[in-house]
């Protein structure tokens, strides 16, 4: 299994200024803007790369639910990798010789689309009545009420909620692409955030399936170690 021990004082380093360069982006713009949240989050990511082992990656959140904004960073050996999703534009860097080989590459707008939204549910931006109600569906044995939010601009995506008939709770989301493939991200372990006055998941496992298969695939697991409201 191949981990990454990122315990020098150089790569300590690097990360906060890394992590400051993200914190600078979303908090950049209106005075409005300035006053929402930004919840910084540290987690541990593991890759599931098929037969192989896994790959597991310290990587630093900055999320703002309120305006479904989310910054990444991971500090690899290769190099800096940075995801960005900010008034619905999405752009993301790393180090171009090995960018496609490294595993943290699968994250794209669609992961990234995932995480935050899973975080606009736990923290109550997206609830119920967010959404147009479609006809019940039976997924896995269980009863799900799908909840299609309306589209626009800043999503880019069409994105579903499914909320469970036996207790109400919204399980898990969807972010449907032009490509007939969607991206599934299911929250876990709710913690209440006394700074941001709300729950957030300690965990998230994010599953893809292609327009070709039957099944989905789990691509990645979240593990959030620490929170904290800069």
């Amino acid at each position: 299994m191949k981990i990454n021990l990122k315990t020098t004082a150089l790569t300590i380093v690097g990360l906060l200024l890394v992590s400051a360069g993200c914190q600078d982006s979303l908090t950049t713009g209106t005075a409005a803007k300035s006053k929402e949240t930004t919840i910084s989050a540290n987690c541990i990511v593991t890759f599931y790369l098929g037969e192989a082992a896994g790959y597991f990656s310290e990587q630093k959140h900055f999320l703002r639910p309120a305006l479904g904004d989310i910054c990444i960073t991971a500090l690899e050996p290769d190099g800096t990798f940075r995801w960005q999703l900010a008034g619905g534009a999405y752009e993301s860097s790393g180090p171009a010789a090995t960018a496609g080989q490294s595993p943290v590459a699968v994250i794209d707008r669609d992961i990234a689309l995932a995480i935050i939204t899973a975080f606009k549910v736990s923290t109550g931006y997206y609830t119920a009545d967010s959404g147009e109600k479609l006809a019940q569906i039976r997924i896995d044995g269980k009863w799900y009420l799908p909840i299609k939010l309306p589209s626009t601009a800043a999503t880019g995506a069409g994105i579903t909620l499914f909320q469970s008939r036996n207790d109400g709770v919204i399980d898990f989301i969807r972010i449907y692409n032009a490509a007939n493939s969607f991206t599934t991200a299911r929250a876990y372990n709710m913690r209440w955030l006394n700074d941001a006055e709300a729950f957030v998941p300690t965990k998230i496992d994010i599953f893809r399936r292609t327009a070709d298969e039957a099944e989905d695939t789990k691509i990645l697991g979240i593990h959030y170690t620490g929170f904290s409201i800069p």
